[in-house]
Order: structure tokens, then C-alpha cells, then sequence
């Protein structure tokens, strides 16, 4: 169909990449020509490329892969996630009841071939944000996507009703279900009332007494990518998840050289980096894929507090929507974060009727089960 093109690695020096995509282009190619595992280490999938008319969108295409991380995986990110995550619930009974509703429910996904998705729009990141469209074209991009991949689910991850307000209501008019997949947090930049809260003024009054260096994103080296990708991995690996995206240092890298996220170091007085943040930025909305610090530093050090103060601020000065994720509630919520339950949309009409009637039961237990807890218990 004309002005829609979808490109795999080894079409990419025939692909017509649009005047205004270098951002795309230098994020994408090197993980179509080395792989995403060389970047994501808990990640298989085939990457291609989409072009919709002056977009770009990063497509991944996967079969099963059932212990890729929640980024690719529809059943790591309704089974094995979420029974992680039980443990925060203050309820014994519904710990028990939940658990054995996804025990229940895991042999289903999997006999459905739930893994087998085409995600579209999909960075790799927790968070993906969307480019200036308005969803236009979402019939004529299912059409030829059902076509391309008959066998397999579509889905666009990271919708929300503040900021995707448009696009969610053009994917329910064109048959996508808006299945609840966790709830995050959103800070308005533009008024930055935020900075106002006890909270956040401490935070700030930390960063400004600390004898830690703010390292700015140019004054990060070579050596920084594996020390940033170690914090990382202390914060969202080791104390959350490994089913959290597993950073390398090729994809830090990456990121640094071509200066597609802003990446900003606190640096101790003997030199080592103890806390590392790095911000995505798409259509004026924020969010920030990369923290981590030494968890083994004594909490009242605050890197956590002071790495959040750089992106809250960071924020306010360029007057955007900043995206905090999920994660840290209670943190969140004190400092100005206002709850919305994030959406997956997606279209299965094309699937048999077995696959289509488990994901029917998926998105109904997700809808009336799952966003009901993650409000009730503000997760």
C-alpha cells in the first residue's frame, strides 16, 4: 500500500527512510544488522521496520520464547510478572486466590500460542513512546499486517488515556481490544506543580548538598556503558525483576554515541559511578528506561531520590509530560505522580476461533481482575 513499507534486515539498504528519521534510523539499524539479543540479552525476536508515511516504527516478530522478558512476551508479562509482583499485595488470601487464578490460566496462554505476537512501535524499552501520528492509518497498517503475519496477534504496547488519548480511540474503532497491563505514573511538566511538594523540594535540597558530581551526559566515556549497565542491573534485575529488559553495554553504548537517550551520571568524590539515568524523549513526552545506582550504598546516601530530582526537573525545563513508569508507587505518588493505567492494544479477529477466544478471557480477566487490583492497592 502506498506511503506503508515494512523492511526487514536484510531490505535496509533498499528502505526509504524518511527525510526526518535519523533518530530512527540510528536506533534501529544496528539492532537489525547485529540482532536485538546483542542489545537486550533477554530478548529473541526478529526485528523489522515500518514506515508510515513519514514514520518509522520498530517491529519485533516472535513465535514462543516464553522467558523473553515482558517487553516482547504477552505471557511473560501476564504470568511470570505478575506473579512476582503478588508479593507486594497486603492480603494473604488474595495472593493465594491470584496465584492460583495464573496457574490456572498459564496452560491456556500457551496452548493458544500467546507468544506469538507482532509488536509494533516497540523500542525495547518498559515504556514505548509514540511519534506525532494520529492513528490514521491504523486500518490500512492492520490490513497489510494481517496479511504479512496471518498466525500472529498485533499488538501496541504503552497506551494511555493522557497522553494516547486519540490513537486509543482509533485503535478501538479499527477492532483492537485495550487490554490494562499495569499502571504508571505521570508528571506534568508544563505546569510542574510538582516541584512544589515537600517531597520533591527535599529531593532537590539533596541534590544540592550532595558531594556527589553530576556527571552531564557529554562527560560520559566508554568505560561508563558497562559501570551503567552493572547499576542497572542492581536496580531493576537484581531488587525487581529479571524479567525487566536486560540491558548490554553495546545497547548504552549505542545510546551515548548517538545521543538518543540523555544520559546523566552521579559520580562519587573517589570517582566511581554510583547512579546512572537515562531519559527517551518522543512528541513531547519523557520517560526514563535507564536508572540504577549502587543498592549497596546505605538508602539514606538518597542516589535514588537525587536521580529522580535530575528527571523531574529535567522535566519542568523542557516543559513536557514525563512518564515515570511503574514501579516505586508510594515514591511517586508523594512526589506529585498521578495514577493511569497503561493499555496494550491489541487485534486478534484474524486468529482461529480457540486463539481468539483465550485472548477474549485474557483481556477480560486483565480488564475486570487486574486493573481492578492495581487501583485498589495503587501498584
Amino acid at each position: 500500500m502506498k506511503g506503508i513499507e515494512l523492511c526487514d534486515a536484510g531490505g535496509l539498504a533498499r528502505f526509504d527512510w524518511p527525510a526526518d528519521a535519523e533518530f530512527e534510523r540510528a536506533y534501529c539499524t544496528p539492532l537489525l544488522k547485529d540482532g536485538v539479543s546483542t542489545h537486550v540479552a533477554n530478548v529473541e525476536a526478529t526485528m523489522m521496520l515500518l514506515r508510515v508515511g513519514n514514520l518509522v516504527f520498530p517491529v519485533t516478530i516472535n513465535d514462543r520464547e516464553y522467558q523473553n522478558s515482558y517487553v516482547c512476551s504477552p505471557y511473560t508479562a501476564t504470568i511470570l510478572y505478575p506473579l512476582e509482583e503478588l508479593a507486594k499485595l497486603p492480603s494473604r488470601v488474595l495472593r493465594g486466590s491470584l496465584a492460583a487464578l495464573i496457574h490456572c490460566v498459564a496452560p491456556l496462554l500457551r496452548a493458544a500460542q500467546i507468544n506469538k505476537v507482532v509488536s509494533v512501535n516497540n523500542w525495547l524499552l518498559s515504556t514505548n513512546l509514540y511519534p506525532a501520528w494520529d492513528g490514521a492509518e491504523i486500518d490500512a497498517v492492520t490490513q497489510i499486517l494481517r496479511k504479512r503475519f496471518p498466525d500472529r496477534a498485533l499488538m501496541f504496547r504503552s497506551l494511555n488515556r493522557a497522553t494516547n488519548a486519540e490513537l486509543c480511540d482509533r485503535f478501538l474503532a479499527a477492532g483492537y481490544r485495550l487490554v490494562p497491563s499495569r499502571q504508571v505514573y505521570l508528571f506534568d511538566g508544563i505546569h510542574a506543580d510538582y516541584l512544589r511538594r515537600p517531597n520533591t523540594r527535599w529531593d532537590q535540597r539533596l541534590l544540592e548538598k550532595t558531594h556527589y558530581a553530576v556527571v552531564p551526559h557529554e562527560g560520559l566515556s566508554d568505560a561508563d556503558d558497562a559501570e551503567a549497565v552493572r547499576l542497572y542491573g542492581m536496580l531493576y534485575l537484581k531488587k525487581y525483576s529479571q524479567h525487566n529488559p536486560q540491558f548490554t553495554a553495546a545497547l548504552v553504548r549505542l545510546w551515548r554515541r548517538e545521543r538518543l537517550l540523555e544520559i546523566v551520571g552521579l559520580r562519587s568524590p573517589e570517582g566511581r559511578l554510583d547512579g546512572v539515568v537515562g531519559c527517551f524523549a518522543r512528541h513531547g513526552v519523557l520517560t526514563a528506561p535507564l536508572v540504577g545506582y549502587d543498592t549497596a550504598l546505605p538508602q539514606k546516601v538518597g542516589l535514588y531520590r537525587m536521580l529522580m530530582a535530575l528527571v523531574l526537573r529535567g522535566a519542568a525545563r523542557q516543559g513536557v509530560t514525563l512518564n515515570l513508569s511503574s514501579g516505586a508507587a508510594g515514591f511517586k505518588r508523594l512526589r506529585g505522580g498521578v495514577p493511569h493505567l497503561e493499555y496494550t492494544a491489541v487485534y486478534y479477529e484474524h486468529l482461529p476461533r480457540v486463539r481468539r477466544a483465550v485472548w477474549n478471557m485474557l483481556a477480560l480477566l486483565l480488564t475486570k481482575i487486574g486493573a481492578r487490583v492495581l487501583q485498589k492497592y495503587e501498584l
